[in-house]
């Protein structure tokens, strides 16, 4: 951990659809911006000053997701993380506890991943140990009962419900289903119905001791304090919390997908929507600086060229189109979302994989070309690390969303060199890129699923 503390030179930022990142040679000084610690329990903690305004933002992430449950837990950990949020601790209710948070002006929440949940707050800076003592109270004083688990599956069957209301959140859980078939991705956060319904307080009692402790946690805080007076706070807060040894368990690494699906889905909607699945480097893959930049030229920048290979073909429209690219842990994806007219889908299917079947050979910046072409070309790989520079510097006015990516990096990193990310995206080159769309893109097996109107009767 020494040289974690040294230099956290790898920090993924999500802003919008990007990854960006600051590392080391970002911080001014050493000592007199950030600062990295761990307690003797095994709390990480990263701390970050940025002063523009007296706001302060704290964020916990537990080495807790959806890899974690089986078939028999399907969606727990989601239920535990509402009920984190919404329903008290041995010392309060839920009630008072958000009456609390109200009365100091605070933006409070949690999201369940697939590798980690995230519990964070933003609050004007003076509140600074109340939003500390928050977190301890909540997160390690938790007391579960029956009769408040009962009413907050309500909330979450609600939410299951509502999955339908949203095709591309529905045709994405789908994809994953299908993409990491054998792996421990393929569950949606919101898990099933019927577990969800049958969830005792003894199950979540099991999962929460068995993951909720100092060692398989990290805390980021990031905004305007005192960095020592902010550190000792945190050691007296959190210190004297029981120490205890991650529990060892093995994860295995997502396979690519070896054979294509298509699935078709018929919903009460009035447009079609094609979602396009395909596995993806990991979270601590060098790939990741060539797939940040595909993403943003195939489908997310200015002018992304897959949008344009769709516009090109006569009689074929579609009214939105973006690119995903998700890093995760132990596998990755790559994902294609398209709006259009149903009568359009089969056509617009057809030629978005062949349009990345021939990803492999575009030519994506001037030196491509030769001779006068040389001049008239589009750099589109220039194009994609200016942007990224771009949104990666207005990125920083976001202390929540580097908040987030700090917890995130402490509890997800395994490279203890990973370089300055600006510097090494400066190094990719067109020949990079396509041989990265080869190794995912090209490879000729996708995961389509098709959201369409229901026949009318």
């Amino acid at each position: 951990m020494n040289q974690i503390k040294k230099k956290i030179i790898y920090i993924v930022l999500s802003v919008g659809l990007a990854f960006f990142t600051l590392s080391h040679n970002t911080f001014p000084q050493e000592d007199s911006t950030y600062q990295y610690f761990e307690l003797d329990n095994g709390l990480k903690v990263y701390l970050y000053k940025k002063t523009p305004l007296p706001l302060l933002h704290v964020v916990f992430s537990v080495n807790i997701g959806s890899k974690d449950e089986s078939d028999e837990t399907d969606g727990l950990i989601h239920l535990l993380e509402h009920y984190i949020l919404f329903r008290g601790s041995e010392f309060r209710s839920g009630e008072k506890i958000g009456q609390d948070i109200r009365s100091h002006g605070a933006y409070f929440n949690a999201h369940t991943g697939l590798d980690i949940a995230l519990f964070e707050i933003s609050l004007p800076s003076e509140y600074r140990d109340f939003a500390l003592q928050l977190h301890k109270e909540i997160l390690f004083n938790l007391k579960i009962s029956q009769e408040e688990l009962d009413r907050e599956k309500e909330v979450i069957l609600e939410e299951l419900n509502q999955m339908e209301d949203d095709p591309l959140r529905l045709a994405t859980s789908l994809v994953y289903q299908n993409l990491f078939a054998d792996h421990a991705y393929k569950r949606s956060i919101y898990g099933k119905p019927e577990i969800i319904k049958e969830a005792t307080a003894e199950q979540l009692i099991n999962f929460y001791s068995g993951y909720f402790y100092p060692a398989n946690c990290a805390l980021a805080v990031v905004g305007d304090m005192d960095l020592a007076e902010t550190g000792n706070k945190i050691k007296e807060v959190f210190g004297p919390l029981h120490s205890q040894s991650p529990v060892q368990k093995e994860y295995k690494m997502a396979e690519p997908l070896q054979k294509s699906a298509e699935i078709d889905f018929y919903l009460d909607v009035n447009m079609a929507y094609l979602v396009i699945g395909m596995t993806g480097p990991d979270y601590n893959s060098p790939d990741r600086y060539a797939a940040d930049l595909i993403t943003e030229i195939l489908g997310r920048g200015f002018n992304p060229l897959m949008r344009t290979a769709l516009y090109g073909h006569r009689g074929i429209l579609v009214n939105s189109l973006r690119m995903i690219y998700n890093a995760h842990k132990y596998g990755g994806s790559f994902l294609v979302q398209i709006t259009m007219d149903p009568d359009n889908l089969k056509s617009i299917k057809r030629i978005a994989v062949d349009f990345l079947k021939d990803s492999r050979d575009l030519r994506l910046s001037k030196d491509d070309y030769f001779g006068d072409a040389k001049f008239y070309a589009l750099d589109y790989l220039e194009g994609a690390k200016n942007s990224i520079k771009f949104t990666y510097h207005q990125s920083q006015e976001y202390g929540l969303n580097i908040a987030t990516s700090l917890a995130r990096f402490m509890l997800l990193n395994e490279l203890p060199e990973r370089g300055n990310y600006l510097e090494n995206m400066e190094d990719i080159s067109s020949s990079d890129l396509r041989k990265l769309a080869g190794d995912y893109l090209s490879r000729g097996k996708y995961v389509l699923v098709s959201i369409m109107p229901e026949e009318k009767k």
